[in-house]
């Protein structure tokens, strides 16, 4: 398991204040813990995440690339790109803590890259309920079928230090809120080509932590069928060109959710 992983999931106590938890239980290194116990100390946890925390490490990361390639739907780079993405990892746990006493406990799966590289860290899954809620917020938009898929794996996801990431769906209209806000300052909102966009048709999914960087559902551009997505930079006040064929990781527009994950899980050297 990564380093920082180790340090992030500390326990605050008298002989050491630089915890930040209460309680932390590192369910996939607690073989004596059975589903009854903590199933009612910790409800919100899935039945199937503590079925895979007492699968062997190995166990854990092809049980779970296998659950990724069959959530979502077909895309020609996918499987190969999974396969090469789980095999870099070195460790798959799932964390249980709790802030303080009598706080909720929060359950989070951690994708450990070997070398100590980092981590992601994934929420707990979308309801198939909460996906109808969250479409119900943008009524005149279709949200892509690739991302309502990634939500029903994981509802919020980040790097490392990216402590904000893929926005969990309850925050999804008030970071739409948010955005709108800070775009009414940018009456001119362009590509960085200098084409027009309507700021109203841009829908934040992904939130770069402490700058206001956004990957954005743009209504305006069906790549494939789907709404692509582009990004969104607060230092040039511009979108992702999507005018030449070329549209990639140079550009940050993305035709997929899938083309976007892709690129944020691909691993830097």
């Amino acid at each position: 398991m990564d380093r920082h992983v180790e340090t992030y999931y500390k326990r605050s106590s008298d002989d050491d204040m630089g915890g930040k938890f209460h309680e932390v239980i590192a369910l996939h290194d607690s073989p004596d813990i059975s589903w009854e116990s903590i199933h009612k100390r910790v409800p919100s946890l899935p039945r199937g995440w503590y079925e895979l925390s007492q699968l062997p490490i190995r166990d854990r990361i092809e049980f779970c690339r296998d659950y990724w390639l069959s959530q979502f739907p077909y895309h020609p780079n996918l499987s190969d790109f999974l396969v090469r993405f789980f095999d870099s990892l070195d460790d798959l746990g799932i964390y249980i803590t709790q802030q303080k006493w009598e706080d909720p406990y929060h359950v989070e799966m951690i994708y450990s890259l070997s070398g100590d590289s980092g981590y992601y860290t994934g929420k707990l899954p979308s309801a198939e309920s909460d996906l109808l809620n969250l479409q119900k917020e943008f009524p005149q938009y279709i949200l892509p079928k690739d991302y309502l898929a990634f939500l029903q794996i994981h509802d919020g996801f980040c790097k490392t230090t990216d402590c904000t990431g893929v926005i969990p769906w309850k925050k999804m209209k008030d970071e739409y809120d948010l955005f709108q806000l800070m775009l009414l300052d940018e009456p001119n909102l362009s590509t960085s080509k200098g084409a027009p966009v309507d700021p109203k048709s841009l829908i934040p999914f992904y939130k770069s932590f402490g700058v206001p960087f956004y990957q954005c559902f743009w209504g305006e551009w069906y790549p494939q069928q789907e709404m692509g997505n582009v990004y969104y930079s607060h230092t040039s006040k511009t979108i992702s060109d999507v005018s030449c064929s070329d549209t990639s990781c140079e550009s940050m527009a993305f035709p997929t959710f899938i083309d976007w994950l892709m690129f944020y899980l691909e691993r830097v050297e």
